[in-house]
């Protein structure tokens, strides 16, 4: 994120920012009242007998849907992959007292030791999996397991689950605090404003604020208000989202902001293809361009140089590929140029390495 790194040299802020969260309006201009019911079209009010209920966070989806499994049989013993995010785990385990046995797989389609009550968290890496359907119904064939498929990676394909429940998160995708869940008629709190959401909102309008008029105290506001919010985050009720987002949410442009961030991963991936073999593109469509690199610390060190800002996923997980994992933001904030510098940036950066 942005403000991982002090930056002495003033001139640096005039580079165009590149990566971090959204500013407030980072995305003014895909919210119209025009798109009005576009949302219901990606993510319908019903799918496969589950009803549709937004959440805040991804997290408070997740333990949602977990939370009445909780109630009836007291403990869960959840699947997750080797990649999940710990932290993440630890704040499902907080909303849900505890009542969750973690185990780790490395493959969802070699899993062993599954019992009827597990239950599988099914991870769309990057991109929806189309093996996924096939495979999802043969593990549960063969196990009776159930399957809640994880499409934060994936948002604008989750109407595609075939498990048992489903949930995503917009918060990667857009400056909107709304996670979607596919889950069975529940009776739910009503939404009220997290101190999260509070904290949140702040950290993105200093951002939109820094990037006007960029200044180290700025920045130094913004890096104190994002682990504030952050921390904000371990508290045990499941929130919902707050209405601002969930309209926010229903007037947003996905099919634009999409088609942008197509564009975006294309130009790039073809331009980083240059560099094979020294980097390795990962599989991916729309949220990410992920690399895999030995050289990745180097590399994103002098991309902060640069103030392009990749970030680690599942840094914390232990699992061996977030140890050479690397993603670049493709989102619909950037254009051609920017994609352009990226990739310029990145090649003069191995070239430098490698003399």
């Amino acid at each position: 994120m942005a403000g991982q790194t002090h930056f002495a040299d003033a001139a640096r802020y005039k580079l165009r920012t590149i990566g971090g969260i959204f500013g407030t309006t980072d995305h003014d201009r895909f919210v119209s009242d025009s798109h009005m019911g576009e949302f219901d079209l990606w993510f319908p009010a019903k799918l496969h007998n589950k009803t549709r209920i937004l959440y805040e966070t991804g997290v408070d989806a997740l333990a949602a849907i977990l939370l009445p499994m909780t109630a009836s049989q007291g403990r869960v013993r959840l699947w997750v992959a080797d990649n999940f995010c710990r932290e993440s785990l630890r704040r499902l385990a907080l909303k849900l007292n505890e009542r969750i046995d973690v185990v780790v797989y490395a493959d969802p389609q070699r899993l062993q030791d599954v019992v009827p009550n597990d239950v599988v968290l099914w991870l769309h890496f990057n991109r929806y999996d189309a093996a996924s359907p096939d495979a999802i119904r043969s593990l549960k064939r063969k196990t009776g397991v159930t399957v809640i498929e994880d499409f934060v990676q994936a948002p604008l394909d989750i109407a595609r689950f075939q498990g048992d429940f489903a949930f995503n998160s917009l918060r990667k995708y857009s400056s909107i605090d709304v996670a979607v869940t596919y889950q069975n008629t529940a009776q739910i709190p009503e939404a009220t404003e997290s101190r999260y959401h509070l904290l949140r909102k702040e950290a993105e309008h200093v951002r939109s604020q820094f990037l006007i008029h960029p200044s180290q105290e700025l920045e130094q506001q913004f890096l104190a208000l994002t682990r504030e919010s952050d921390a904000a985050l371990a508290v045990e009720p499941i929130s919902l989202a707050h209405h601002e987002d969930v309209y926010r949410a229903m007037r947003f442009d996905f099919q634009s902001s999409r088609n942008r961030r197509r564009r975006n991963y294309s130009l790039l991936s073809t331009r980083l293809s240059e560099m094979s073999p020294r980097i390795r593109i990962l599989p991916g469509e729309y949220m990410y361009l992920m690399i895999e690199t030995e050289a990745r610390d180097a590399i994103r060190s002098e991309m902060f140089n640069q103030r392009i800002f990749p970030v680690i996923h599942w840094t914390d997980s232990g699992c061996e590929r977030s140890q050479s994992i690397l993603s670049f933001h493709i989102d619909q904030r950037y254009g051609d140029d920017d994609m352009h510098r990226v990739a310029d940036t990145l090649i003069e950066t191995r070239i430098r390495q490698a003399a």
